[in-house]
């Protein structure tokens, strides 16, 4: 019964919180002040402000001493606007708020047909704040599995598709010497790339390679192709894609992916199966949900075998795999039944 009482509330919570972030509760008490000297600065009504901040409080988000409150210093650093670790990706639940309020009439219609204009400016602020992020763990632990692999030590050059801030590329360089590593982004990105191999120092083993990953040479002979949440194209652009990096790779060449998915039986994990149900709803796909099999079936078709499913969820904020393929001599590919899952 706890758990179906805290289903029906999650609601009331979630709407709490997501009032909180539009109207900047958290930036504004970084130093302490009364619900009332707060309700005059929001314009809001002072008795409901007080009981509005009490329930913030609650939930470990506030700090209240006496009659005034302040933000809570753990969550401050994703909270706090502007703050290294500002946690912008929350904004998006009040984007798609409207949405999910009407989900029984679009149960019943079907899709909106309205995108949600989730869209990212891929600028220095962007870029920095993506890298901060990579750096709470999620970074660490990839390098660590892909150094551990066997054909890591053996490599000579590794891709790293649509690479951002470059510190996937740079590690991987780091953990190999012998390693020429090239950071393959969009135009607008790859000087920004360039900043980060300058601040590290690998400059002469690391490169900017600049050009839209999906139609552009990528180069040839590489002994790995990494690709980390950058790739969000439908079914056909991912069969171009993936056959782009086939063609990129060596006979054997790995190609390593980070990436969400969801289980085969369509069960879990929760968050990207929200996630896959938000999409559909609007009927716009910021990122396609796919099943492992959907995801080596396609690998398939471009001529890889797929030989490792890694959970990566301990290290990352949400279920991220480590979907470890191989290129094979033949199209033909092996059966999806012998893959390794390691969750």
């Amino acid at each position: 019964m706890e758990y179906l009482r805290e289903l029906a509330s999650g609601f009331e919570i979630g709407q709490i919180f997501l009032t909180a972030l539009e109207l900047d509760i958290f930036s504004k008490l970084q130093k302490s002040q009364s619900g009332e000297n707060l309700a005059m600065q929001l314009e809001t009504d002072p008795n409901l402000t007080r009981r509005f901040l009490d329930v913030l409080a609650a939930m470990k988000l506030l700090v209240k001493n006496h009659d005034e409150y302040c933000t809570a210093p753990d969550t401050a650093p994703f909270l706090v606007e502007g703050s290294p670790f500002h946690a912008r990706y929350l904004m998006f639940g009040i984007k798609s708020r409207k949405t999910w309020m009407s989900l029984k009439e679009i149960l019943k219609k079907g899709p909106t047909g309205e995108p949600d204009n989730h869209e990212h400016n891929y600028d220095q602020q962007c870029i920095d704040w993506m890298a901060r992020g990579a750096v709470l763990g999620r970074l660490q632990a990839t390098v660590g599995q892909i150094r551990d692999l066997p054909e890591f030590p053996r490599a000579r050059k590794l891709i790293d598709l649509g690479g951002g801030h470059g510190l996937f590329g740079i590690a991987f360089a780091q953990e190999n010497p012998k390693l020429d590593v090239v950071i393959f982004d969009k135009p607008e990105v790859t000087p920004i790339t360039q900043t980060y191999i300058d601040r590290y120092g690998v400059g002469d083993r690391v490169r900017i390679k600049s050009g839209d990953y999906t139609t552009d040479m990528l180069g040839t002979g590489y002994d790995i192709a990494f690709e980390a949440c950058s790739f969000a194209g439908n079914e056909n652009d991912s069969r171009v894609f993936f056959r782009q990096v086939s063609k990129a790779l060596k006979d054997k060449g790995l190609f390593v992916r980070l990436t969400f998915t969801v289980d085969d039986n369509r069960t879990g994990p929760l968050s990207s199966l929200v996630w896959d149900l938000r999409d559909h709803l609007t009927g716009h796909s910021h990122m396609p949900m796919r099943t492992n099999r959907e995801l080596f079936e396609l690998f398939q078709e471009a001529g890889f075998d797929s030989e490792r499913v890694i959970d990566m969820s301990p290290w990352c904020s949400m279920p991220m795999r480590l979907i470890i393929s191989r290129k094979n001599l033949k199209s033909s590919g092996n059966s999806t039944d012998s893959i390794r899952t390691e969750c």
